[in-house]
Parts: structure tokens; sequence; C-alpha cells
């Protein structure tokens, strides 16, 4: 019996792990910095690590920006459509060359069966990539956290949803918000609804009593200021008095008036998609300004704009003098984080819920633009070159593999090598029906 042929896309993603092996890089860095970050790492549940390379393809598609998601879909497409060319070639080619179909082969109707046949396989395979890329967004699944190494650093979500905001998932409760932020390794996170306090009105009764217990749900709200999105943190009767009847603006000269008067100042965060033209920092004579603005948002694109404007974002943040926070503007859909704040802030795990949102904002306005480091989880971005954009899909292929950690790796070892089990076990089965079939047809 012949050996059966080895198929090959296994074999490549086994060249890949390999290679990937020789040169590994981290999968987390400073945002700002594109360093490493010390006292960080990612955490796999054995959950996830069973199924390591859909779950980590699923991640990477959550993480890809406006421009990438096209690149990947249009370059799948055609792929698709140059196997297919290819296929049908072949076809007709040996249909052609066999006298007894070269005739059916001619025959304009065999033209359009094969046309149809093709358009049929066509809408197939594109439901599929879809179905694909849905179930990464609505599927539940184990998620990577971050794991912090010293106990006085804390990771924070400054930019959240539940299904208090009018575009939020209807089934994302405050609870729901409260186990994806665990899942992703957030210490606290701040809930900022779209112009309503009612999702943190929900979260905060079952808070810890100490914060270090479990993922702490803070206080905040996103609103817009100067007809640009802002999140407010901290409670809501240091805003109310500047907020219209919708709540949906902030009068910057209520702040402004509150502020002369001896009002606790404002903590305010710029979010992204957003023009940086229109950032007014919080100084003394602009009370009603923020003090940090989004390097990292969850959302595609927010993510393609920090990506693409990330200079000019750092380049802001240092002449006002602003924090720089990661967001993950989580709505309830996506089991993936791009990104997180880490603070200092000492003993914050024996604090209430209370002490600790007014020790975070302590630490915004005093430390400015070096009160959070942004750990980002690493991802190649094109920076604008066409040649890149288009090579998108081996670069990130490339830059997975890198990535992997050693569990992860083992994961995409044992099914490729199960894969490559059932593929030999079953060619070895069609050799052996061929066989009897054959021996069967001499007898007659």
């Amino acid at each position: 019996m012949t050996r059966p042929p080895l198929p090959r896309i296994p074999l490549a993603l086994l060249a890949l792990v390999a290679l990937g092996a020789l040169f590994t890089t981290p999968p987390l860095h400073d945002a700002a910095t594109a360093t490493n970050v010390p006292s960080t790492h990612l955490h796999h549940p054995f959950g996830y690590l069973l199924l390591a390379p859909l779950f980590g393809i699923w991640d990477t598609l959550s993480l890809l920006t406006v421009s990438q998601h096209y690149a990947v879909l249009a370059t799948v497409i055609l792929l698709y459509v140059a196997r297919r060319v290819c296929a049908v070639r072949t076809v007709r080619r040996e249909l052609a060359a066999d006298p007894d179909t070269a005739e059916d082969a001619a025959h304009p109707g065999f033209s359009v069966t094969l046309a149809v046949l093709e358009l049929g396989g066509a809408v197939f395979f594109l439901v599929a990539l879809l179905a694909f890329y849905a179930a990464a967004v609505f599927l539940p699944r184990p998620m990577v956290a971050l794991r912090l190494n010293d106990p006085d650093l804390i990771a924070v979500d400054f930019h959240s949803h539940t299904n208090r905001s009018h575009d939020g998932w209807s089934r994302f409760t405050a609870e729901r918000s409260r186990a994806w932020h665990e899942g992703g390794g957030f210490d606290a996170a701040y809930i900022t609804d779209h112009y309503t306090w009612a999702g943190v009105d929900d979260a905060v009764p079952a808070n810890p009593a100490r914060a270090g217990e479990r993922t702490v749900m803070l206080s905040g709200m996103e609103v817009r200021l100067r007809n640009r999105h802002v999140n407010l943190l901290g409670h809501r009767d240091r805003y109310l008095f500047a907020l219209d009847s919708t709540r949906h603006h902030l009068d910057p000269d209520s702040i402004a008036a509150a502020r002369e008067r001896g009002a606790t100042p404002v903590t305010m965060l710029y979010t992204i998609p957003g023009p940086l033209d229109q950032v007014v920092s919080l100084t003394p004579g602009s009370p009603a300004g923020v003090v940090g603005i989004e390097l990292s948002d969850g959302a595609p694109r927010g993510l393609e704009q920090v990506k693409a404007e990330r200079a000019e974002i750092l380049a802001l943040a240092d002449s006002m003098d602003l924090a720089v926070v990661a967001g993950s503007n989580i709505h309830g859909w996506g089991r993936t984080v791009p990104a997180w704040s880490v603070m200092r802030v000492p003993r914050w795990g024996e604090m209430t819920a209370s002490d600790l949102g007014g020790a975070i904002e302590g630490v915004l306005h005093r430390d400015r633009r070096r009160a959070v480091t942004v750990v980002e989880r690493r991802m190649p971005y094109h920076d604008g070159s066409r040649a890149a954009l288009a090579l998108t899909v081996p670069w990130l292929l490339w830059e997975h593999f890198r990535m992997l950690t050693v569990a992860e790796r083992g994961s995409w070892i044992a099914w490729i090598g199960l894969l490559l089990l059932v593929w030999t076990a079953w060619h070895r089965l069609k050799a052996r029906t061929s066989t009897r079939h054959r021996e069967a047809t001499d007898k007659s």
C-alpha cells in the first residue's frame, strides 16, 4: 500500500509553530513606548488552551482595526476565487482529455451547470466566513487575562458599557460586565454608559467589601462636552447640576462656576474616536478640561484611530500633561481585551470601592502623564503602508505564531498531530476500499 499524501496546510502550520518558537516576541508591550512591561504576563485558562488554535485566531480577529478587517476579508476571498479558478480549469482539462467525456464537457449545458455549482459554493463560502467572524463576536469562550506581579499595581478599565446603554447588548447586565472584566484580568472597571448611571446603580450594590476580593465596578458616565464624547469619573453629584435635561451635554460654564465656588475638580477623560484638535486640558484656567485621553479603545474604529494617530496622541498628552488610558469600550460583544490601564495605588486591595475610586482619581490628578501605563496586546499595524496592508494576513500569521506561549504551542502541535492522524487514517481507508473494489471487479 502506498503512503498517503500529507496535507499541505497542517504541515505549513506546523512549520510556523516551530519557526515562531525560534523568533519569539512578548505578547504584551507598553502602548506608549512599544517596550516590554515588567511585572505583567498573560494568563491562559485551561479551557482556553484546550482549543487554543481556534480561540487564538478569534482573539486576533477581535484586535484588528477596520482597515485590517477589510484586508483579511479581501485576502481570504481572493484566495478562494483563485483556488476555484484553478480547480475548474483542472476539471475542464481532464474531461477534455478523456474521449468518453470530451463531448459532454464541450456542451453549453455543462458550463451552465458548472457555473451554478460554483456560485452556490461561493455563497456557502461567504456565509461560512461571515459566520466564523460572528462566532468570534457572539459565542462565549474563556478569556485571556492580565496578571500583575506587584500587589500595589492595579488594572483598570476606564470605558465600558452595560445593557443600560442604548447600543449595549440587551443581555449584557452589570453583573455580566463584571464577569467579563474578571475574565479579562481587570481589578476595577468604570461603567460609563451613555447618558445614564442606571448601570452603575445595578452594579454598585454587588461590589465587595474590600476591593481585592473581586473586580470592583466604579461610577462613570459617557456624555458630550463641547459636542465631543468624554467619560465622567466619580459620583454623579459632581456633574448633575451641569447636565442638560437629557443628560447628553455637559455645560463647561457651569463646571467653571462650581469650581470658583470651591467644588472638587472634575475627572474627565477624552474618548476615541474623536478629533484631537478638540481636546481641552484641565488647568486652573480651564476647569472643564480633561485629565486624560484614550491611547487604546477597544472598538474597531477606535483601534484604527489610536494606531494611526498614536504619535499625535502621545505628543498631545506630553504637551498638555494628560494621562494616557485604555478603555475596552465593551458593549457586550466579544471576549478579547485589547489593553489594560495599569496604575500604582498602594494597598488598593484593602480599600472599599468608594475609597478606591477616589484613590484612582487622585493618582490621575496628581501624576497626570505619569499616572497610567497602557499595557497593550502586541499587534502588527500597517502605519498607512499599502504594501503592509495588503500583506496583513501573512504578517498576522507570522506574528501570531511568534507570540504563542509554550502551552499554546503544545495545543497547536496536539491539534495538528490529531488532524494528520485523521487525514492518514481516512486516506488509508479510501485506499483499502478502492483495492477491494478493483479486486471484486477483476473477479467478476
